[in-house]
């Protein structure tokens, strides 16, 4: 089988330009056609980089060839191939935007492909090297495949890493971060557990020797719930950074690729804001990467996925994210009470239950939609939706075997399977879930996801906080912000009463459907000017709205808005004052929780770790 070779060079990388070298296998004079990514598995949608390519150019010798643009699949790149010609070259620019800044960077081999159409991505062999400046550093799973070659430029401007070949497949999997302030440190002693740190400034690429022990107790607590792996050697890929504007992360088989704040590690408070992003990725080595629904796993990236079950693949996986933090001690009991409270309320809040089911919000994922409306829409539902789902799953099983089984008795031959493998893929249905929940306690799996996901659901699923032995209240004061900011939280109760979600300086990022602020007429993009005789601030609307609180009908909470050339006042008929969500305590029930978040036994874990 001939190979593809692609040369990636990051020098450029500080003016958002990747340059990108393929040599690419062809059959003398015949038409080729060649393709970008399109469908992008672990981000669920169509967001391949057709747009953000420049200055392609093919050529075989000296010879520049022409090509022309497939008018029906944009993706795709047609070049008319000359008699006694059997390798071309194309090269192009990326233009990246994001995940990089002067002094890093994250490769995603997604920006770079380019490759035959019409393929099976996971038997196209291609091998990879990347070239960056001869003092950064580079860390990447595909060092899993062995060691690479190193190269130096002769004038010393620069550095090359070759790795061994692989599929297409394997490389989309397998992103690269480089930077100037570079580290890698040993999480777990059998050197299987990477932390791979590039940031902003040198200090921050040394972890607290707290972080580095809760990532090893991650690994440990998350491999008793999955037992086997499907990896040789895990790596953490983490930019941090002030200069990225968005953080958050992404799932690959034996990898992450997260962004964090600057000091998302030495700061204990943002620590506390980014650790569950870790476990979460992790998580998806198993749930999402190994197993993952059937209708995302096409044998190229140009057939569209379907989104359906997300809610297994990420409503699962967020599910246990917190636990396992929780399990690790990368978060305490009360902090992830809080959090559960936290999306339970803001699954209560989502409008659109009324009309759109979990289901579709998966089937629907490559619709993103803005803020505006955004609870009447739904979006990306599956996440939040999903965790309390799950929670229910667990919960029903734990209650109904008197603690004697519980999720992880799913998770481990479903997700784990009992063997150790390298990064493969194992597709999963609807009904192998069912079949496996039923393995574990026999019951109506199959009815109870038709009502609560495949159906529309307008009422929010609290029964698994009932059945662990809490309900979900609203109080007029906070009671412990260990995972946010207090103004997030106030603004958070400001949107469970009133119905409104403030963005900058007052201006409504959203507004309930059928909340007290939609009634009165409000709508997104409108601006709070002013809160009864005062000028607007945060501080200001939330005396208002307590002040008009109470069960005696009084005074409606006034408001002035301005919007485009318009002023006006607003009297919102709202008196239920502010509301923080918290699960409290039902007495004489059974504290499920206790038994949930409790750390599991590793002990005959070596040979798995």
């Amino acid at each position: 089988m001939r190979v593809i070779q692609i040369l990636v060079d990051l020098t450029d990388t500080p003016r958002g330009l990747f340059h990108v070298d393929v040599q690419l296998p062809v059959r003398p004079d015949s038409t080729a056609t060649f393709t970008t990514p399109l469908w992008i598995q672990e981000s669920h949608r169509d967001n391949g980089p057709i747009s953000s390519i420049a200055g392609l150019f093919f050529s075989a010798g000296e010879r520049t060839l022409p090509w022309r643009r497939n008018p029906k699949a944009v993706s795709e790149y047609l070049v008319d191939i000359p008699a006694g010609v059997d390798t071309i070259s194309a090269t192009f620019d990326a233009i990246v935007t994001r995940f990089l800044t002067r002094r890093l960077t994250f490769l995603s081999w997604e920006n770079a492909l380019l490759y035959p159409a019409h393929r099976d991505v996971r038997k196209l062999a291609i091998q990879a090297s990347i070239t960056i400046p001869p003092t950064w550093g580079l860390s990447t799973s595909l060092e899993n495949l062995g060691t690479p070659a190193v190269t130096h430029s002769a004038d010393g401007g620069a550095k090359t890493f070759s790795y061994l070949p692989c599929s297409v497949e394997r490389l989309e999997d397998s992103p690269a971060l480089a930077g100037l302030y570079h580290s890698e440190h040993q999480v777990t002693s059998d050197g299987r557990h990477i932390l791979c740190l590039a940031a902003d400034t040198e200090e921050y690429t040394s972890p607290p020797q707290e972080v580095l022990g809760g990532l090893a107790r991650l690994a440990e607590q998350t491999q008793a719930v999955f037992g086997a792996r499907h990896y040789d050697r895990y790596r953490w890929l983490v930019a941090l950074s002030e200069h990225i504007p968005q953080h958050g992360g992404g799932e690959h088989h034996d990898s992450t690729q997260i962004m964090m704040p600057l000091k998302g590690f030495a700061d204990p408070k943002e620590r506390g804001n980014y650790v569950q992003v870790l476990s979460h990725e992790y998580v998806h080595s198993w749930n999402g990467k190994y197993r993952r629904p059937a209708g995302h796993c096409p044998s190229d990236f140009a057939t569209p996925l379907d989104g359906r079950l997300l809610w297994v693949y990420e409503g699962l996986s967020m599910y246990y994210q917190d636990v396992l933090c929780v399990r690790s001690g990368l978060r305490t009991p009360d902090g992830y009470r809080e959090e559960v409270a936290t999306i339970a309320a803001w699954v209560e809040g989502r409008a659109g239950k009324a009309w759109r089911s979990l289901e579709d919000t998966g089937a629907g994922s490559s619709l993103r939609v803005g803020t505006a409306w955004s609870n009447w829409m739904r979006g990306l539902d599956y996440y939040e939706e999903g965790l309390v789902l799950w929670l229910d799953v667990d919960t029903l099983i734990r209650s109904r075997s008197d603690n004697k089984r519980s999720l992880d008795d799913f998770a481990k031959p479903f997700f784990g399977r009992e063997i150790t493998t390298s990064p493969v893929v194992v597709p999963y249905t609807l009904g192998d879930v069912v079949s496996a929940l039923n393995e574990v306690m026999p019951y109506d799996w199959q009815g109870f996801f038709q009502a609560k996901a495949l159906d529309v659901a307008p009422q929010a699923d609290l029964d698994g906080i009932e059945r662990a032995g809490y309900r979900l209240v609203y109080c007029d004061q906070p009671e412990g912000t260990e995972l946010r900011e207090p103004e997030r939280v106030t603004k958070s109760a400001i949107w469970h009463g009133l119905g409104i979600a403030l963005g900058d300086e007052g201006v409504l990022a959203d507004v309930r459907r059928y909340g007290p602020a939609d009634r009165a007429g409000l709508a997104p993009r409108q601006k709070i000017a002013k809160v009864g005789d005062s000028e607007f601030s945060l501080e200001n609307l939330v005396e208002e709205i307590r002040s008009k609180s109470g069960d005696g009908g009084g005074d409606p909470v006034r408001l002035t808005m301005v919007h485009e050339d318009d002023e006006w006042v607003v009297e919102i008929d709202y008196h239920g004052g502010m509301r923080f969500p918290r699960l409290v305590r039902q007495d004489g029930k059974p504290d499920l929780f206790q038994g949930i978040l409790e750390k599991r036994d590793v002990a005959g874990m070596a040979e798995v770790l």
